[in-house]
């Protein structure tokens, strides 16, 4: 019993990372059009992001495509009135502007299974999926922040090209028809 009370117990730790592979995956169309529409100096970083996310998928025997990319102030506010004005349920908190993707800076990625979209039946795998994809993208080293990792409204399928700048600088950047990745 003294031995059990005042014994050291070994703490639990947690696993690293696994880190996977990365091999040379083709990507659909719908991906190749999103990543397009990305500010061109982010393209060669949002590449090497989905490359890494295609081989994470790939080891969970699932697949995983960007659904998004760049969105026009309009199309963001579109976004932001479902749930408010529009019919639907709220799929944003960014107002125009307010988004990375705003800024052609930031992905989405959706996990599919078997052509099925797994983020809203399946949101504990999909979470677990893009945590390990995470994990590789900083392994990589890879300029990327993850939606994951913000303290509200966390938005694990959202990665994001880190520019050092405020929203309020990539803004003004914009308007002054400055680049918004220096």
């Amino acid at each position: 019993m003294f031995r059990r009370l005042f014994s050291r117990r070994k703490k639990r730790r947690a696993k690293a990372p696994q880190v996977v592979p990365r091999l040379r995956h083709t990507v659909d169309t719908r991906t190749q059009q999103n990543l397009a529409r990305l500010d061109l100096a982010v393209q060669p970083t949002m590449r090497e992001v989905t490359q890494v996310a295609k081989s994470v998928a790939k080891s969970f025997k699932l697949d995983v495509t960007v659904i998004s990319g760049h969105r026009s102030y309009e199309e963001q506010a579109d976004l932001y009135a479902k749930g408010r004005t529009a019919p639907g349920s709220i799929v944003t908190y960014a107002k125009p502007g307010s988004s990375n993707h705003n800024f052609g800076t930031a992905i989405d990625f959706g996990i599919f299974a078997g052509g099925k979209y797994l983020d809203a039946r399946e949101p504990g795998l999909t979470e677990r999926v893009y945590l390990a994809i995470f994990n590789n993208i900083e392994a990589e080293g890879l300029r990327v922040d993850w939606g994951g990792n913000w303290k509200q409204l966390k938005d694990t399928p959202h990665f994001e090209y880190r520019t050092g700048l405020t929203l309020a600088e990539m803004r003004e950047r914009k308007e002054a028809g400055l680049p918004v990745v220096t």
